[in-house]
């Protein structure tokens, strides 16, 4: 430090020199980590802020900090002169503040050592009969440019206290007070965290406390320039009596299913009746906030009870959910094989299985959370004309709010299941915004920004579609002809725009044996058995423009290994082009693809902008050079046959 900041009127910062770095690229990726191109202020002081009560006695204060000096040692270099070392010296300072010594309005110095010393300010709140006290530790050192070495202040810290006495009092306190809020999304956050009490707050750096579990005073605070909190696991308390497996759901009747789901929509109304009393004995100030989350939970309760009437009343609407809960199981089951063989290579794919299978029904089932999230939003899945989907205002966005591993993207992949299930048992069906045809085109699209997205996000997503192309393979009557691809739409060089570029890494990657640029390829396992896939896995066919990328088995027992039961291996399009003339139904892309759309006239078919579609190389844009789909005559090539040029067809609009 010159310390860290907390810069009073009277305590400017010391002015740095400007970063050397060349402005950053707006399509670079790493832009966001480098120091911006203007002057800084090194900072000169820092500090918190506190509230005890009026009739506190005094508090102390205990400064520490720790300085550096280059000193020689006994080592020596190779050139002969003595290696220097950076030494630290500790420096500790306490002093007693009494509470009546401060006066609002009067900045206190406390004087340190040298030019170092203490403000406190007080200020009173005599509403809720409490002092807020604001100290900083200053360096008042006049400095020259560059600042030296013994001038800086290191790891400072400041530490309150008042014998051990619990008195330092809630920033705030709204179970005990009334803080008027307009803002009713601060008000129910103030409902939610009543419990959870902040003791003081930092400038520029962070603070921590000592409280007992469930006390409203903390014994003692402190600066700290690395915080650090808990986040403990969230778990949901089991549902006696509720169906959580995904084998049993994907069988199921529709009485069974009533019978099965019950416990969900009944356990979730007892909670909610909990909920109801309690928020009863809260003070009048909270309790109207209380009441309406209640009454909205409620509304909640009764659309997930509507969900499980329509998958137990709607033929269609159970052959999905059917369909959703035994791809969701395969996934489950390949990406923990996946798991077991990445973690044991010598295990073999039977033995992985077996031991998945052996984990038994908690192997494949939903957390309560997931399966009812996924419940509350099927009847809007299924009919596009509902007004939550359609009608500007009272279309809505379903969020799923839940801490990080608790298992949102579970709940998602089971929705997108459940699209792209519905999307082809209904066809072309009407809407508000005319007809629309979910045969083929983009069901779910994901969005990231690349730092988010995660290779095993897209593995798990991969896996989804694997076991959604296999279940497609074995009832194509009922699932149709278009095989279920996945789409990765990145950018950033993260993968090739154009199949000329996929050939040309695989070339390379063939030739010289090093697959490190080899974009194309963006599994390293096989997603369905775990087996490890190089470049002599991938294969790129100029007949059709493809990047077919397989497992890595080659023994064949991998239905998607060459030689296995899917002849176009893995679902997987990571080429541009391939996304837009395919249209995969499942697409996971990052933001700055979607800046660049403007620019970018093939990704219309991302969203159903298509008209014309050529049967070897799918939809065409005007744009794409390759093939048109109206004047190209495609002569056979082994195994391809002959294609003359299609019709015209009508827009494909795809349902989001």
């Amino acid at each position: 430090m010159r310390t860290d900041e907390m810069a009073t009127s009277d305590t400017p910062g010391v002015p740095a020199p400007s970063a050397d770095e060349d402005l950053a690229d707006a399509e670079d990726d790493d832009a966001e980590d480098r120091a911006p191109k203007v002057g800084l202020m090194v900072p000169a002081s820092m500090g918190l802020r506190f509230q005890v009560p009026t009739d506190l006695d005094s508090f102390r204060v205990t400064a520490s900090w720790g300085t550096y000096a280059s000193v020689e040692t006994d080592e020596v270099t190779k050139a002969g002169r003595r290696v220097r070392h950076f030494r630290r010296t500790p420096v500790e300072l306490t002093r007693e503040i009494r509470l009546a010594e401060l006066e609002p309005g009067v900045t206190l110095t406390v004087p340190l050592v040298d030019a170092v010393c203490l403000r406190i300010d007080r200020y009173d709140d005599p509403q809720f009969s409490r002092c807020l006290v604001e100290i900083a530790l200053c360096n008042d050192r006049e400095t020259p440019m560059p600042i030296p070495l013994s001038m800086w202040m290191f790891q400072t810290k400041l530490h309150v206290e008042a014998n051990g006495a619990a008195v330092f009092l809630p920033v705030r306190d709204v179970l005990k007070q009334h803080w008027p809020e307009h803002d009713l999304e601060v008000r129910r956050l103030d409902l939610q965290y009543m419990n959870r009490l902040e003791f003081a707050i930092g400038r520029t750096c962070s603070v921590g406390w000592d409280a007992e579990p469930g006390a409203r005073r903390a014994s003692a605070l402190w600066t700290t320039w690395l915080p650090v909190a808990e986040t403990p696991q969230t778990r949901a308390r089991p549902v006696e009596g509720a169906q959580l497996s995904m084998a049993a759901l994907a069988t199921m009747s529709p009485n069974d299913l009533r019978n099965a789901l019950k416990p969900l929509v009944t356990g979730y109304g007892a909670w909610l009746d909990e909920q109801d009393a309690v928020s009863q004995r809260l003070p009048k100030h909270l309790r109207e906030t209380a009441d309406g989350v209640v009454w909205e939970a409620r509304a909640a309760h009764k659309r997930l009870a509507g969900g499980v009437e329509h998958i137990a009343s709607d033929p269609e609407a159970l052959r999905c959910f059917q369909f959703m809960n035994q791809v969701m199981r395969d996934q489950r089951v390949a990406s923990q094989v996946a798991t077991l063989r990445a973690s044991d290579p010598s295990m073999s794919i039977e033995a992985a299985r077996a031991e998945v299978a052996g984990r038994g029904p908690a192997a494949a089932s939903w957390r309560p959370f997931q399966l009812a999230f996924i419940l509350m939003q099927l009847p809007a899945l299924t009919d596009p004309t509902l007004a939550v989907r359609s009608a500007d205002h009272l279309a809505r966005v379903e969020l799923l709010f839940f801490p990080t591993g608790g298992g949102k993207t579970e709940a998602y992949l089971g929705l997108a299941a459940y699209a792209f299930a519905i999307r082809r048992r209904q066809g072309v069906v009407e809407s508000t915004d005319g007809p629309l045809d979910g045969r083929d085109g983009v069901a779910v699209l994901m969005r990231y920004t690349l730092r988010l997205l995660t290779s095993q996000q897209f593995q798990r997503a991969t896996a989804l579609m694997c076991a959604a192309e296999l279940a497609r393979r074995a009832d194509e009557a009922t699932w149709g002809s278009e095989p279920f691809r996945i789409g990765l739409w990145v950018g950033t060089g993260v993968s090739p725009k154009r199949f000329e570029e996929a050939s040309e890494q695989l070339a390379k990657a063939n030739e010289y044996g090093k697959a490190h640029n080899l974009t194309v390829l963006q599994v390293q396992r096989c997603p369905w058995c775990g087996t490890p896939i190089s470049a002599a896995q991938v294969r790129a066919d100029p007949t059709v423009r493809r990047v077919f990328v397989y497992c890595g088995d080659e023994l064949g027992r991998c239905e998607f290994a060459k030689g296995g039961g899917v002849p176009e291996g893995l679902p997987i399009l990571t080429v541009d082009e391939e996304i837009y003339r395919l249209t995969p139904a499942f697409v996971i892309a990052t933001v700055d693809k979607f800046a660049r759309l403007a620019r970018e006239g093939e990704a219309g078919s991302l969203f159903g902008y298509v008209r014309r579609r050529c049967g070897r190389h799918g939809y065409v844009h005007p744009d794409y050079k390759a093939c048109d789909g109206t004047r190209h005559n495609h002569n056979a090539a082994n195994p391809y046959p002959a294609r003359a040029p299609e019709k015209s067809v009508v827009c494909a609009v795809t349902r989001g």
